[in-house]
């Protein structure tokens, strides 16, 4: 019989098998496809416009089961998915991740999305369970009514496909649905996608996955109008305000909370300490107020991601925070957050041990796979399917003090480390070194002092290094990666060696002789101070002397005498 394979010892992935399985034999499949299904597919191509010839199999005497995109059901021959989705770009597809500033999609990306107008005829596919329209370009049409009446979807993507308007209520009838991505369609705002309302989300019973992301939406959150049944919710990069609502009690089964770049306001709301399976969660770009509560890291023990950056909340970095095991993103950047780094951080299990490369973190959820913006090398980044293999630590850009704890260095499994722009003091840690992943350490406008450790010259995967306004003194270690650094890279120090041009016996002669010229003062004043002490007791003793003779007549003519009869006696001797 042989071994089990090895996907189906994945559990956590076992949603994706229907899918993938259908796709896999759906070139292979031998009925024959209903007719009348393949009518409803050539009229729903007649209104497509396409530029590439992509639907060039879609032809009139060709059996619709071996078009491109269409799967069809092994046994009856009904179509059940259509996979109309554009391939992704060269730099999408190789890499996964890309500058935000840089990315630009190329003349054969855009030629090869769709356009057009959607036909009713889509209506005949009975059994019709997957749509997908990613990726395209429909010009800002709206999303059409009738998507409401294919009762049978349970999979439906108009992501980044250009719809516009208000989205149809209608979309509440799909009471089979577990997906519905609806996201960054916002390309065009005189015609942005938007919600009136969000009512008809809670007729979606079986709904598993939302993503309403980049909508422009003036109405504030309505959490409640959700499923309990709801595993992820996505609803970042809108217009979203007011007070994050306290109604996650009745989400135990949430696993995403994405809610970055909206203007939320408020505390984060305690009842989501209920949601106990929760592995990710993005409060970013908001206007949230208060501390970081303790209670995510004693609730919440799955938590992979923690984004919190770009809000307003202050207090302490809570310790219970290194209870966290899995926890291999902490973003709380730009907050006023106040105090020292917990010595515990080497908890941080994730981020102490290396990637294994194993799947066993990958952060995909049925059939969502998360997307995060991190500051990676002094530049944005999006990660998304490599998220599981990113390991970051950003806490700058606050008002965090006292020394860089030395535990922090056990986090070996660390790639990007951002301290900057806090209140840090005394010196970087000896042992650095040890962090010999790391890919970006930015330690710059803090007040550290002494020299650069030695062992930051073994960092052989550092490609982005920024120690700049301090208070570091003393020659750049010799290595490969220190000195092919940028010289603003060690700018506002009182460094020398590669890569500046500072020698450094001039630099160390302006040490000490600022040292010097410092002791001199504090000489100097010192003698000035003996002097002043002199004046006053002479001061002092003299009018201790004379007020008397000022004030009494009596003691003035006993003083005279008493020097007229010095006066003769010392006459007398030297006759």
């Amino acid at each position: 019989m042989g071994d089990l394979p090895l996907l189906l010892s994945r559990g956590a992935e076992l949603r994706l098998l229907p899918i993938m399985i259908s796709i896999c034999n759906g070139n292979s499949v031998h009925a024959i496809c209903i007719e009348s299904e393949k009518e409803a597919l050539l009229k729903f191509k007649q209104g497509i416009v396409d530029l590439t010839n992509r639907l060039t199999s879609w032809v009139s005497d060709g059996d619709c089961c071996r078009w491109t995109g269409i799967v069809c059901n092994n046994m009856t021959g009904h179509v059940i998915e259509l996979h109309l989705r554009v391939r992704t770009t060269p730099r999408e597809h190789d890499y996964g991740d890309y500058y935000v500033d840089d990315y630009v999609a190329d003349e054969a990306y855009e030629r090869s999305r769709l356009g057009g107008k959607i036909s009713p005829s889509l209506l005949h596919l009975k059994h019709l369970s997957y749509l997908d329209l990613s990726k395209n370009n429909f010009g800002g049409i709206h999303i059409p009514k009738f998507f409401g009446s294919l009762g049978s979807l349970r999979y439906l993507n108009l992501s980044r496909a250009n719809f516009g308007g208000e989205v149809p209520h209608h979309l509440g009838n799909l009471s089979n649905l577990k997906y519905l991505n609806l996201g960054n369609n916002a390309m065009y705002v005189e015609n942005a996608m938007y919600v009136e309302n969000l009512h008809w989300l809670s007729r979606l019973s079986s709904l598993e996955y939302l993503d309403l992301s980049s909508l422009f939406n003036f109405l504030c959150l309505g959490v409640n109008e959700t499923t309990n049944q709801m595993s992820v919710l996505d609803l970042g990069n809108n217009l979203l305000s007011g007070e994050l609502p306290d109604c996650w009690s009745k989400r135990p089964h949430l696993e995403v909370i994405a809610l970055e770049n909206n203007r939320f306001t408020g505390e984060i709301p305690m009842s989501i300490r209920n949601c106990t399976i929760l592995q990710t969660l993005d409060f970013g770009e908001n206007e949230l107020v208060g501390n970081i509560p303790s209670w995510i890291g004693c609730n919440l023990p799955y938590l992979t991601i923690l984004s919190l950056r770009s809000n307003k909340l202050s207090g302490h970095i809570p310790s219970e925070l290194c209870a966290l095991n899995y926890l291999h993103v902490l973003d709380v950047a730009h907050n006023k957050l106040l105090g020292s780094l917990p010595s515990c951080i080497d908890n941080l299990s994730a981020m102490v041990y290396p990637v294994n490369g194993s799947f066993q973190n990958n952060i995909m959820y049925g059939y969502f796979i998360e997307n995060l913006f991190l500051v990676m090398k002094g530049q944005f980044y999006e990660y998304g399917k490599t998220l599981n293999l990113v390991r970051v630590l950003d806490l700058s850009d606050n008002s965090l003090s006292g020394d860089i704890p030395w535990e922090i260095t056990r986090l070996q499994g660390l790639q990007s480390l951002n301290l900057s722009h806090n209140h840090f003091t005394r010196s970087i840690p000896a042992n650095i070194g040890d962090m010999s992943l790391l890919e970006s350490l930015d330690l710059s406008v803090n007040k550290l002092l002494g020299s650069i450790p030695e062992s930051m010259s073994k960092l052989s995967f550092l490609s982005y290094l920024n120690l700049s306004s301090n208070q570091l003194i003393g020659k750049i270690p010799l290595g490969t990666q220190l000195q092919s650094f940028d010289a603003s890279c060690y700018a506002g120090n009182e460094l020398c060696g590669l890569p500046l041009v500072e020698n450094c016996n001039e630099v160390n002669q302006r040490v000490h002789g600022t040292e010097n010229n410092v002791g001199k003062d504090r000489d100097g004043d010192k003698v000035n101070w003996l002097f002043v002490s002199m004046a006053l007791g002479f001061i002092f003793g003299f009018w201790s002397l004379m007020s008397p003779l000022v004030i009494s007549r009596q003691w003035r003519y006993a003083y005279y005498q008493y020097l007229d009869e010095m006066w003769r006696k010392c006459q007398s001797l030297w006759e």
